[in-house]
């Protein structure tokens, strides 16, 4: 009898200890959740440029940049404003071939803000024959005195072809120039136009520090190097 009670005891003691024990793994575990957020918080805060900033990317779409390309260019645009830009950085899309066209203009909260006009206005659409960067060139120029106070990260997403040699180094140099323009951005570049466009078209460019050229293989260490480029500045 006395084993009995002495197990009943028991028994009820355990239950009762049970409920207490697990509000306690229950608090520890939100206490630790808590924490992580805390850090995991602060930490995307210190990582998160400071310097305010503002894109323009331009899209090629004449008729010899393939899909796939096109396709290459919105996703490096998806990763510069997803993982590098700060939430909300003024963003404004041009697309050109012999002519130039305005076809997004926004604060995008994350990536995906642009992806139905990416996918809608730059993959599946085909341009004339003709490729003058020269004339999207004059459109980041103005897209900069719009926004005074903010630094600039120029995207011209083309495969190197160029029929406006001239125009387009001129306007380079003259952009190379522009203190407020702290990176400008080129590609998909295809192989036999990779020379030209480092070295004749956008030269200037290159020599003030401010050109980053990716091909087929490179797009992720371009995107790495205009990242520390704009931490630098935070500095």
């Amino acid at each position: 009898m006395s084993r009995e009670r002495r197990a009943q005891g028991w028994s009820y003691e355990s239950e009762g200890q049970n409920p207490l024990l697990a509000g306690f793994i229950l608090l520890t575990a939100l206490v630790v959740i808590g924490a992580a957020g805390w850090w995991l918080w602060n930490y995307s805060q210190a990582q998160a440029l400071r310097t305010p900033l503002a894109v323009g990317a331009g899209f090629d779409v004449s008729q010899s940049v393939s899909v796939h390309q096109k396709q290459r260019a919105v996703g490096f645009l998806h990763k510069l404003i997803g993982t590098v830009m700060p939430t909300r950085t003024p963003t404004k899309i041009w697309r050109y071939a012999e002519e130039v066209e305005t076809v997004h203009e926004s604060r995008p909260i994350a990536s995906r803000d642009l992806w139905q006009v990416s996918s809608d206005t730059i993959e599946k659409y085909m341009g004339n024959w003709g490729t003058r960067p020269d004339k999207v060139l004059r459109e980041f120029q103005q897209y900069m005195q719009q926004q005074p106070d903010r630094q600039f990260v120029f995207c011209l997403f083309t495969d190197g072809e160029c029929h406006s040699e001239q125009e387009t180094r001129l306007l380079a140099a003259q952009l190379a120039r522009e203190h407020r323009l702290v990176a400008f951005i080129i590609g998909p570049v295809i192989d036999k136009y990779r020379s030209p466009v480092e070295n004749n078209y956008y030269a200037p460019l290159r020599d003030a520090g401010k050109l980053f050229v990716f091909g087929d293989t490179d797009a992720l260490d371009a995107l790495a190097r205009v990242k520390e480029r704009l931490k630098a500045m935070d500095r």
